[in-house]
C-alpha cells in the first residue's frame, strides 16, 4: 500500500473529507488529493501531523505494511460515538472536492474556477491566476448568486456613504464660504460702501454653492477633481545656483534660497486659488448633470 492510499484509508476510518483534513493541516484541498493520488508526498512537518491526526506513528505511515504500530485510542475516546459527515463517494480514483458543500465531485458534474490574486508593478495592475476551486454546478450557481447579492449590498451602502460624505462636506464648506465671503464684502471690502447689502448677499450665495457643488464633485470622483489636483499641482522648477566659496558667495546663496522659498510658497498659493476658482466654475455648471449621474450608478467612481 502506498503512502497516498495509506492517507486516503485514515482519512476514511476518521470520516474525515479532503476538505476537513486540508482545514485541520493548513493546506489546499487539492493538495490532499494530490497526496492521495501519489502526484505529490508531504514534507516531514506534515507528515508528523497527519500521524498525530491519524493516531498513528510514523513508521505505520512509512512502511509497506498496513496495519504496522497503529496507536490505539484512550478508553476514554473509544467511548466517544464518532460524528460521521455526509460525504456522497462516487468511485476509488475520485480528486476533487466541492468547495462550498465538501461533498465529492463526479466527473460530469464537476466545474472549476480561477483562484486570482491581483499583483501591482510600479502603475500597472495585472491579475494572475494561481490554482482553482472546483465546485458541482448547482453549487457555483448559488455561489455566483450569493456573490452577486453581496455586491449589491456592498455597492449600496457604498452609495450611501459616499452620498452622506459629500453632502456634509459640501454643505459645511459652502456655509462657511458664505459666512467668511458675507463678512468680507460687508466689513472689510474697501467697497461695502458702494455694494448694496443685497448685492453681498447674492455674491456670498454663489460664493457658497460655488465652494460646496467643487467639495461635492471632486468627493464624488467627477473630472472636477482632476482639474482642481492638476490645478492645485502646478509648480515652477527655479534654476541652479552658481556661487563663489566665500562668506559672500555663502550668504548670497542662503539669500536665494530664502527667496525661491516665498516666491515657491506664494506661486503654490496661486495654484491653489487658481484651482479652486476654476473648480468651483465648473463644478456650478456641472453639478446638477454629475449629481444626476452618480445617483444613476450609485456613486461608482467616488474617491472612497
Amino acid at each position: 500500500m502506498t503512502l497516498g492510499q495509506k492517507i486516503k484509508k485514515f482519512r476514511n476510518e476518521k470520516h474525515l473529507t479532503q476538505k476537513d483534513l486540508a482545514d485541520q493541516l493548513n493546506v489546499s484541498f487539492q493538495t490532499v488529493s494530490k497526496w492521495e493520488n501519489d502526484e505529490n508526498e508531504p514534507d516531514i512537518y506534515t507528515l508528523k501531523e497527519l500521524s498525530k491526526t491519524f493516531n498513528c506513528s510514523l513508521d505505520c505511515l512509512l512502511s509497506n505494511k498496513e496495519e504496522d504500530n497503529v496507536v490505539s485510542e484512550s478508553k476514554e475516546e473509544s467511548k466517544e460515538v464518532p460524528v460521521i459527515k455526509e460525504t456522497i463517494v462516487i468511485h476509488q480514483n475520485e480528486a476533487h472536492v466541492c468547495a462550498k458543500c465538501g461533498k465529492d465531485i463526479p466527473e460530469d458534474d464537476l466545474v472549476s474556477e480561477d483562484i486570482t490574486k491581483t499583483e501591482r508593478t510600479g502603475r500597472t495592475t495585472r491579475t494572475v491566476s494561481v490554482g482553482q476551486t472546483y465546485y458541482h454546478k448547482d453549487c457555483l450557481e448559488q455561489v455566483k448568486k450569493e456573490r452577486a447579492k453581496q455586491a449589491a449590498i456592498a455597492k449600496r451602502i457604498k452609495a450611501s456613504k459616499t452620498r452622506k460624505i459629500s453632502y456634509g462636506w459640501g454643505i459645511a464648506a459652502g456655509v462657511v464660504a458664505l459666512v467668511v465671503s458675507l463678512l468680507v464684502l460687508l466689513l472689510v471690502s474697501p467697497y461695502k460702501e458702494t455694494l448694496k447689502p443685497i448685492f453681498s448677499v447674492l455674491i456670498s450665495v454663489g460664493v457658497g454653492y460655488g465652494i460646496f457643488s467643487m467639495i461635492y464633485c471632486i468627493l464624488s470622483g467627477s473630472y472636477i477633481g482632476d482639474v482642481f489636483f492638476w490645478c492645485a499641482g502646478l509648480t515652477v522648477k527655479f534654476p541652479g545656483l552658481i556661487f563663489s566659496w566665500d562668506l559672500d558667495g555663502f550668504m548670497w546663496l542662503i539669500g536665494m534660497k530664502i527667496l525661491f522659498a516665498i516666491l515657491g510658497f506664494l506661486i503654490g498659493v496661486g495654484a491653489l486659488l487658481l484651482a479652486i476658482v476654476l473648480s468651483s466654475v465648473l463644478s456650478i455648471v456641472s453639478f446638477p448633470f454629475i449629481v444626476a449621474h452618480n445617483e444613476k450608478y450609485d456613486y461608482d467612481n467616488a474617491l472612497f
